[in-house]
């Protein structure tokens, strides 16, 4: 099926004429009830039809015992029939050409095999017949704008019209889409659809994605996800929305990897299942969040003001101390105070002395300089000065107890209007900030009681607007690996098989030579030039340098053959593991060590790390992770990105480190990983050494997939 054929089922699905209520009842306690009042109660277009063996009429309309004795044909049919009576149901409804049906039963794929076989069944049944179906296990949907309610939650029934809006929801789980639902209607947030799509046995995230991507009423897409079934299908729909300016949020369960696997590499260890999801969501301009409630009051922001322009952000209070501690939350958020211009300053003259004109603003220092007659005028106008400065992307006005609380909130809504940036409230008066909550609450206006709230909101603003303005993935550039390729072993490779396969990527590695005994090392290290480092190879032995295999800067063939026997001596005692040999290998004095590695991810293909490495890597887990293959450009912005990135500049005495070099070779073993993919599971390069203009691998490891 095609996205255009996909979205006309879609847009008939969420817009349907003739609804069926299976199971309806004039008892709210029942699911059946509740759909039933909730289509009546929030008027519903279409027509409603009443699906109950027994009852002649429900609510003043006409019900009939079955769907297929319905007086006319169904285009949504809802559900929550005992498990095992769902097949027959869902095949009565496909049978009578019921265009969709959502069944919110649960008991399915979610509880085992017995569970995934019946919802099989239930699948093969609706496709058979071209239906679409929605859940199970799910609460249906909530499409404000078409005033329609096909959906059981709760939270529908303390409103008395439904929020109307631009975000766009869906959800894996029925009751947090509920919650949502129930949050946002109260923090003033209004929504274009809401989904909640259960075990996504056919109808999935990735469609309504792509489906909001293209909804003109749709400003925001939110998401609360657990599992993705189509992982391409949804991170290309999360790029047409990008490509339609449209922010896309998400709030994803499962981020602590508690039980992993042992692994075989360092970049394994650090690249697990989510770190691979943030990734991939980087790449693709999704904001990934932590949290659902501070989800809906970012697209609160972003539907109400638009998005940042600029990340320098304005601070205003009346209090000096709230506004230092705000100062430090921002800061630690990596968020940045904006620095005023000399136009700006000049305009706040008339309010502010010459030592308060910068942010934060210290708008208690107006008293002294307008007076309380005029403060209220005045506040008003600096808001304003301080919004339309260039450097301001958004701003925050921090409420501490003081006269007119409720005039700084009408003044906050009335600046926010006119500014046309983002501008939150944070009222921190408690119940003496009674009134100007009423103020922003009238007015639909983002406001928060406690300042951290506002601080994460802010935060994922700029890193909508950073993610929004990253370069998307670079192109895949062939290399010519096969013919090595073929000639090597399938699982883990050694060390100098897996130069062998950078080598001919066009990768720079070390000269080395594998020396099979102390005075065939001895010759090889004459050849090569001392100083030089020995290094063991023996296939299973994981970390050479934890079991003693590795030394450096051996300066003679004496120092080579005492150190090789030492070698084998210390492996087979450490490890208990016989030398295939040692590497003999040049010695390159680095000014910086830096791991570079690649993992291949199911759901989002090759994955490429990049931290500062050495030994201690996995102690510092200073890395960065992306998707596969990228640019010298975005490698570059990746180093610059990391904890030790000063390195790179010179430290105590060492060159500054060419940033260029370095991230022309991580590019191009992005390009060796993805020209790869599923064949290479796993590969480091540590250390890739940087020394003047060379970035050199010096030590490497890879496990391929077996052939199939």
């Amino acid at each position: 099926m095609n996205q255009d054929q996909r979205r006309a089922d879609l847009h008939q699905f969420l817009n349907p004429r003739a609804v069926a209520v299976i199971g309806a009842s004039e008892d709210t306690t029942k699911f059946g009830g509740r759909v039933l009042e909730y289509l009546l109660k929030f008027g519903f277009p279409g027509t409603v039809i009443p699906i109950n063996v027994r009852a002649k009429t429900l609510r003043g309309l006409t019900a009939y015992p079955s769907v297929k004795a319905a007086a006319q044909p169904i285009d949504v049919a809802i559900m929550a029939v005992p498990g095992e009576h769902a097949l027959d149901a869902v095949r009565e409804c496909a049978e009578a050409g019921a265009k969709g049906c959502i069944l919110i039963t649960a008991g399915f794929a979610e509880m085992g095999e017995e569970g995934a076989r019946r919802q099989a069944a239930i699948v093969a049944v609706a496709r058979e017949h071209g239906m679409r179906l929605l859940g199970p296990n799910c609460l249906g949907y909530v499409n404000p704008l078409a005033s329609t309610a096909m959906s059981s939650t709760l939270s529908l029934s303390e409103i008395t019209e439904l929020p109307r809006g631009a975000v766009g929801l869906v959800s894996q789980s029925g009751a947090l889409m509920g919650s949502m639902i129930a949050v946002g209607e109260d923090m003033g947030v209004g929504f274009s659809v809401c989904v909640s799509v259960g075990n996504q046995s056919d109808l999935d995230l990735a469609d309504f994605v792509e489906y909001l991507a293209d909804d003109a009423n749709t400003h925001v897409i939110c998401i609360y996800m657990e599992g993705l079934l189509s992982p391409a299908r949804f991170l290309a729909a999360a790029d047409r929305a990008r490509a339609n300016g449209k922010p896309v949020l998400m709030a994803k369960s499962g981020r602590t990897e508690s039980g992993a696997r042992a692994v075989q590499s360092h970049t394994a260890s650090m690249a697990g299942s989510h770190a691979a999801l943030q990734a991939a969501c980087d790449a693709h301009g999704i904001v990934l969040m932590e949290d659902t409630i501070d989800m809906l009051s970012a697209a609160h922001c972003l539907t109400r003001f638009g998005r940042l322009e600029a990340e320098g952000l304005a601070l205003f209070s009346g209090s000096g101390g709230g506004a230092a501690l705000l100062v430090d939350a921002l800061s630690e958020h990596d968020l940045r105070i904006a620095d005023l211009s000399t136009a700006t300053k000049e305009q706040l003259t008339d309010f502010l002395p010459p030592t308060h004109r910068h942010v934060p603003i210290d708008t208690g220092a107006m008293y002294q300089r307008v007076g309380q007659q005029e403060y209220r005028d005045a506040i008003r106008k600096v808001f304003r000065i301080g919004m339309a400065d260039p450097g301001v992307g958004a701003g925050l006005v921090l409420l501490t107890t003081q006269p007119d609380m409720d005039d700084v909130a009408r003044a906050t809504v009335e600046a926010g209007a006119a500014c046309g940036k983002p501008l939150l409230f944070v009222n921190t008066g408690g119940k003496a900030g009674e009134k100007a909550r009423h103020v922003t609450k009238q007015a639909k206006y983002p406001s928060f009681d406690h300042p951290i709230s506002a601080v994460r909101v802010l935060e994922t603003l700029v890193r909508e607007r950073a993610l929004r303005t990253r370069p998307g993935p670079a192109a895949l550039q062939p290399l010519a690996l096969d013919a090595v390729l073929a000639e090597l072993p399938r699982g883990l490779l050694n060390e100098n098989e897996t130069k062998r396969l950078l080598a001919a990527a066009g990768i720079r590695v070390t000269r080395e030579r594998l020396a099979r005994d102390a005075g065939d090392a001895a010759r090889v290290a004459e050849e090569i030039g001392f100083p030089v480092v020995l290094k063991a190879q023996a296939r299973a032995l994981s970390h050479k340098s934890d079991a003693g295999g590795v030394v450096l800067g051996l300066a003679s063939a004496d120092d080579v053959r005492t150190a090789f026997d030492a070698i084998a001596r210390r492996v087979r005692e450490h490890a208990g593991l016989e030398l295939e040999g040692c590497l003999v290998q040049e010695m390159v004095k680095a000014d910086v060590e830096v791991i570079v590695g690649s993992r291949w991810d199911p759901q989002f293909g090759a994955m490429v790390l990049v931290g500062i490495g050495g030994t201690m890597v996995e102690l510092l887990k200073d890395v960065r992770l992306t998707t596969a293959p990228i640019d010298a450009p975005a490698a570059a912005e990746l180093l610059r990105s990391l904890k030790l990135a000063p390195l790179f500049a010179g430290y105590r005495g060492k060159p500054p480190v060419d940033i260029d070099a370095l991230a022309a070779t991580i590019a191009l073993i992005s390009q060796f990983a993805a020209n790869l993919g599923a064949q290479l599971l796993e590969f480091d390069a540590n250390p890739l050494l940087v020394a003047g203009d060379r970035a050199i691998v010096a030590d490497a490891r890879a496990v391929l997939a077996e052939r199939s």
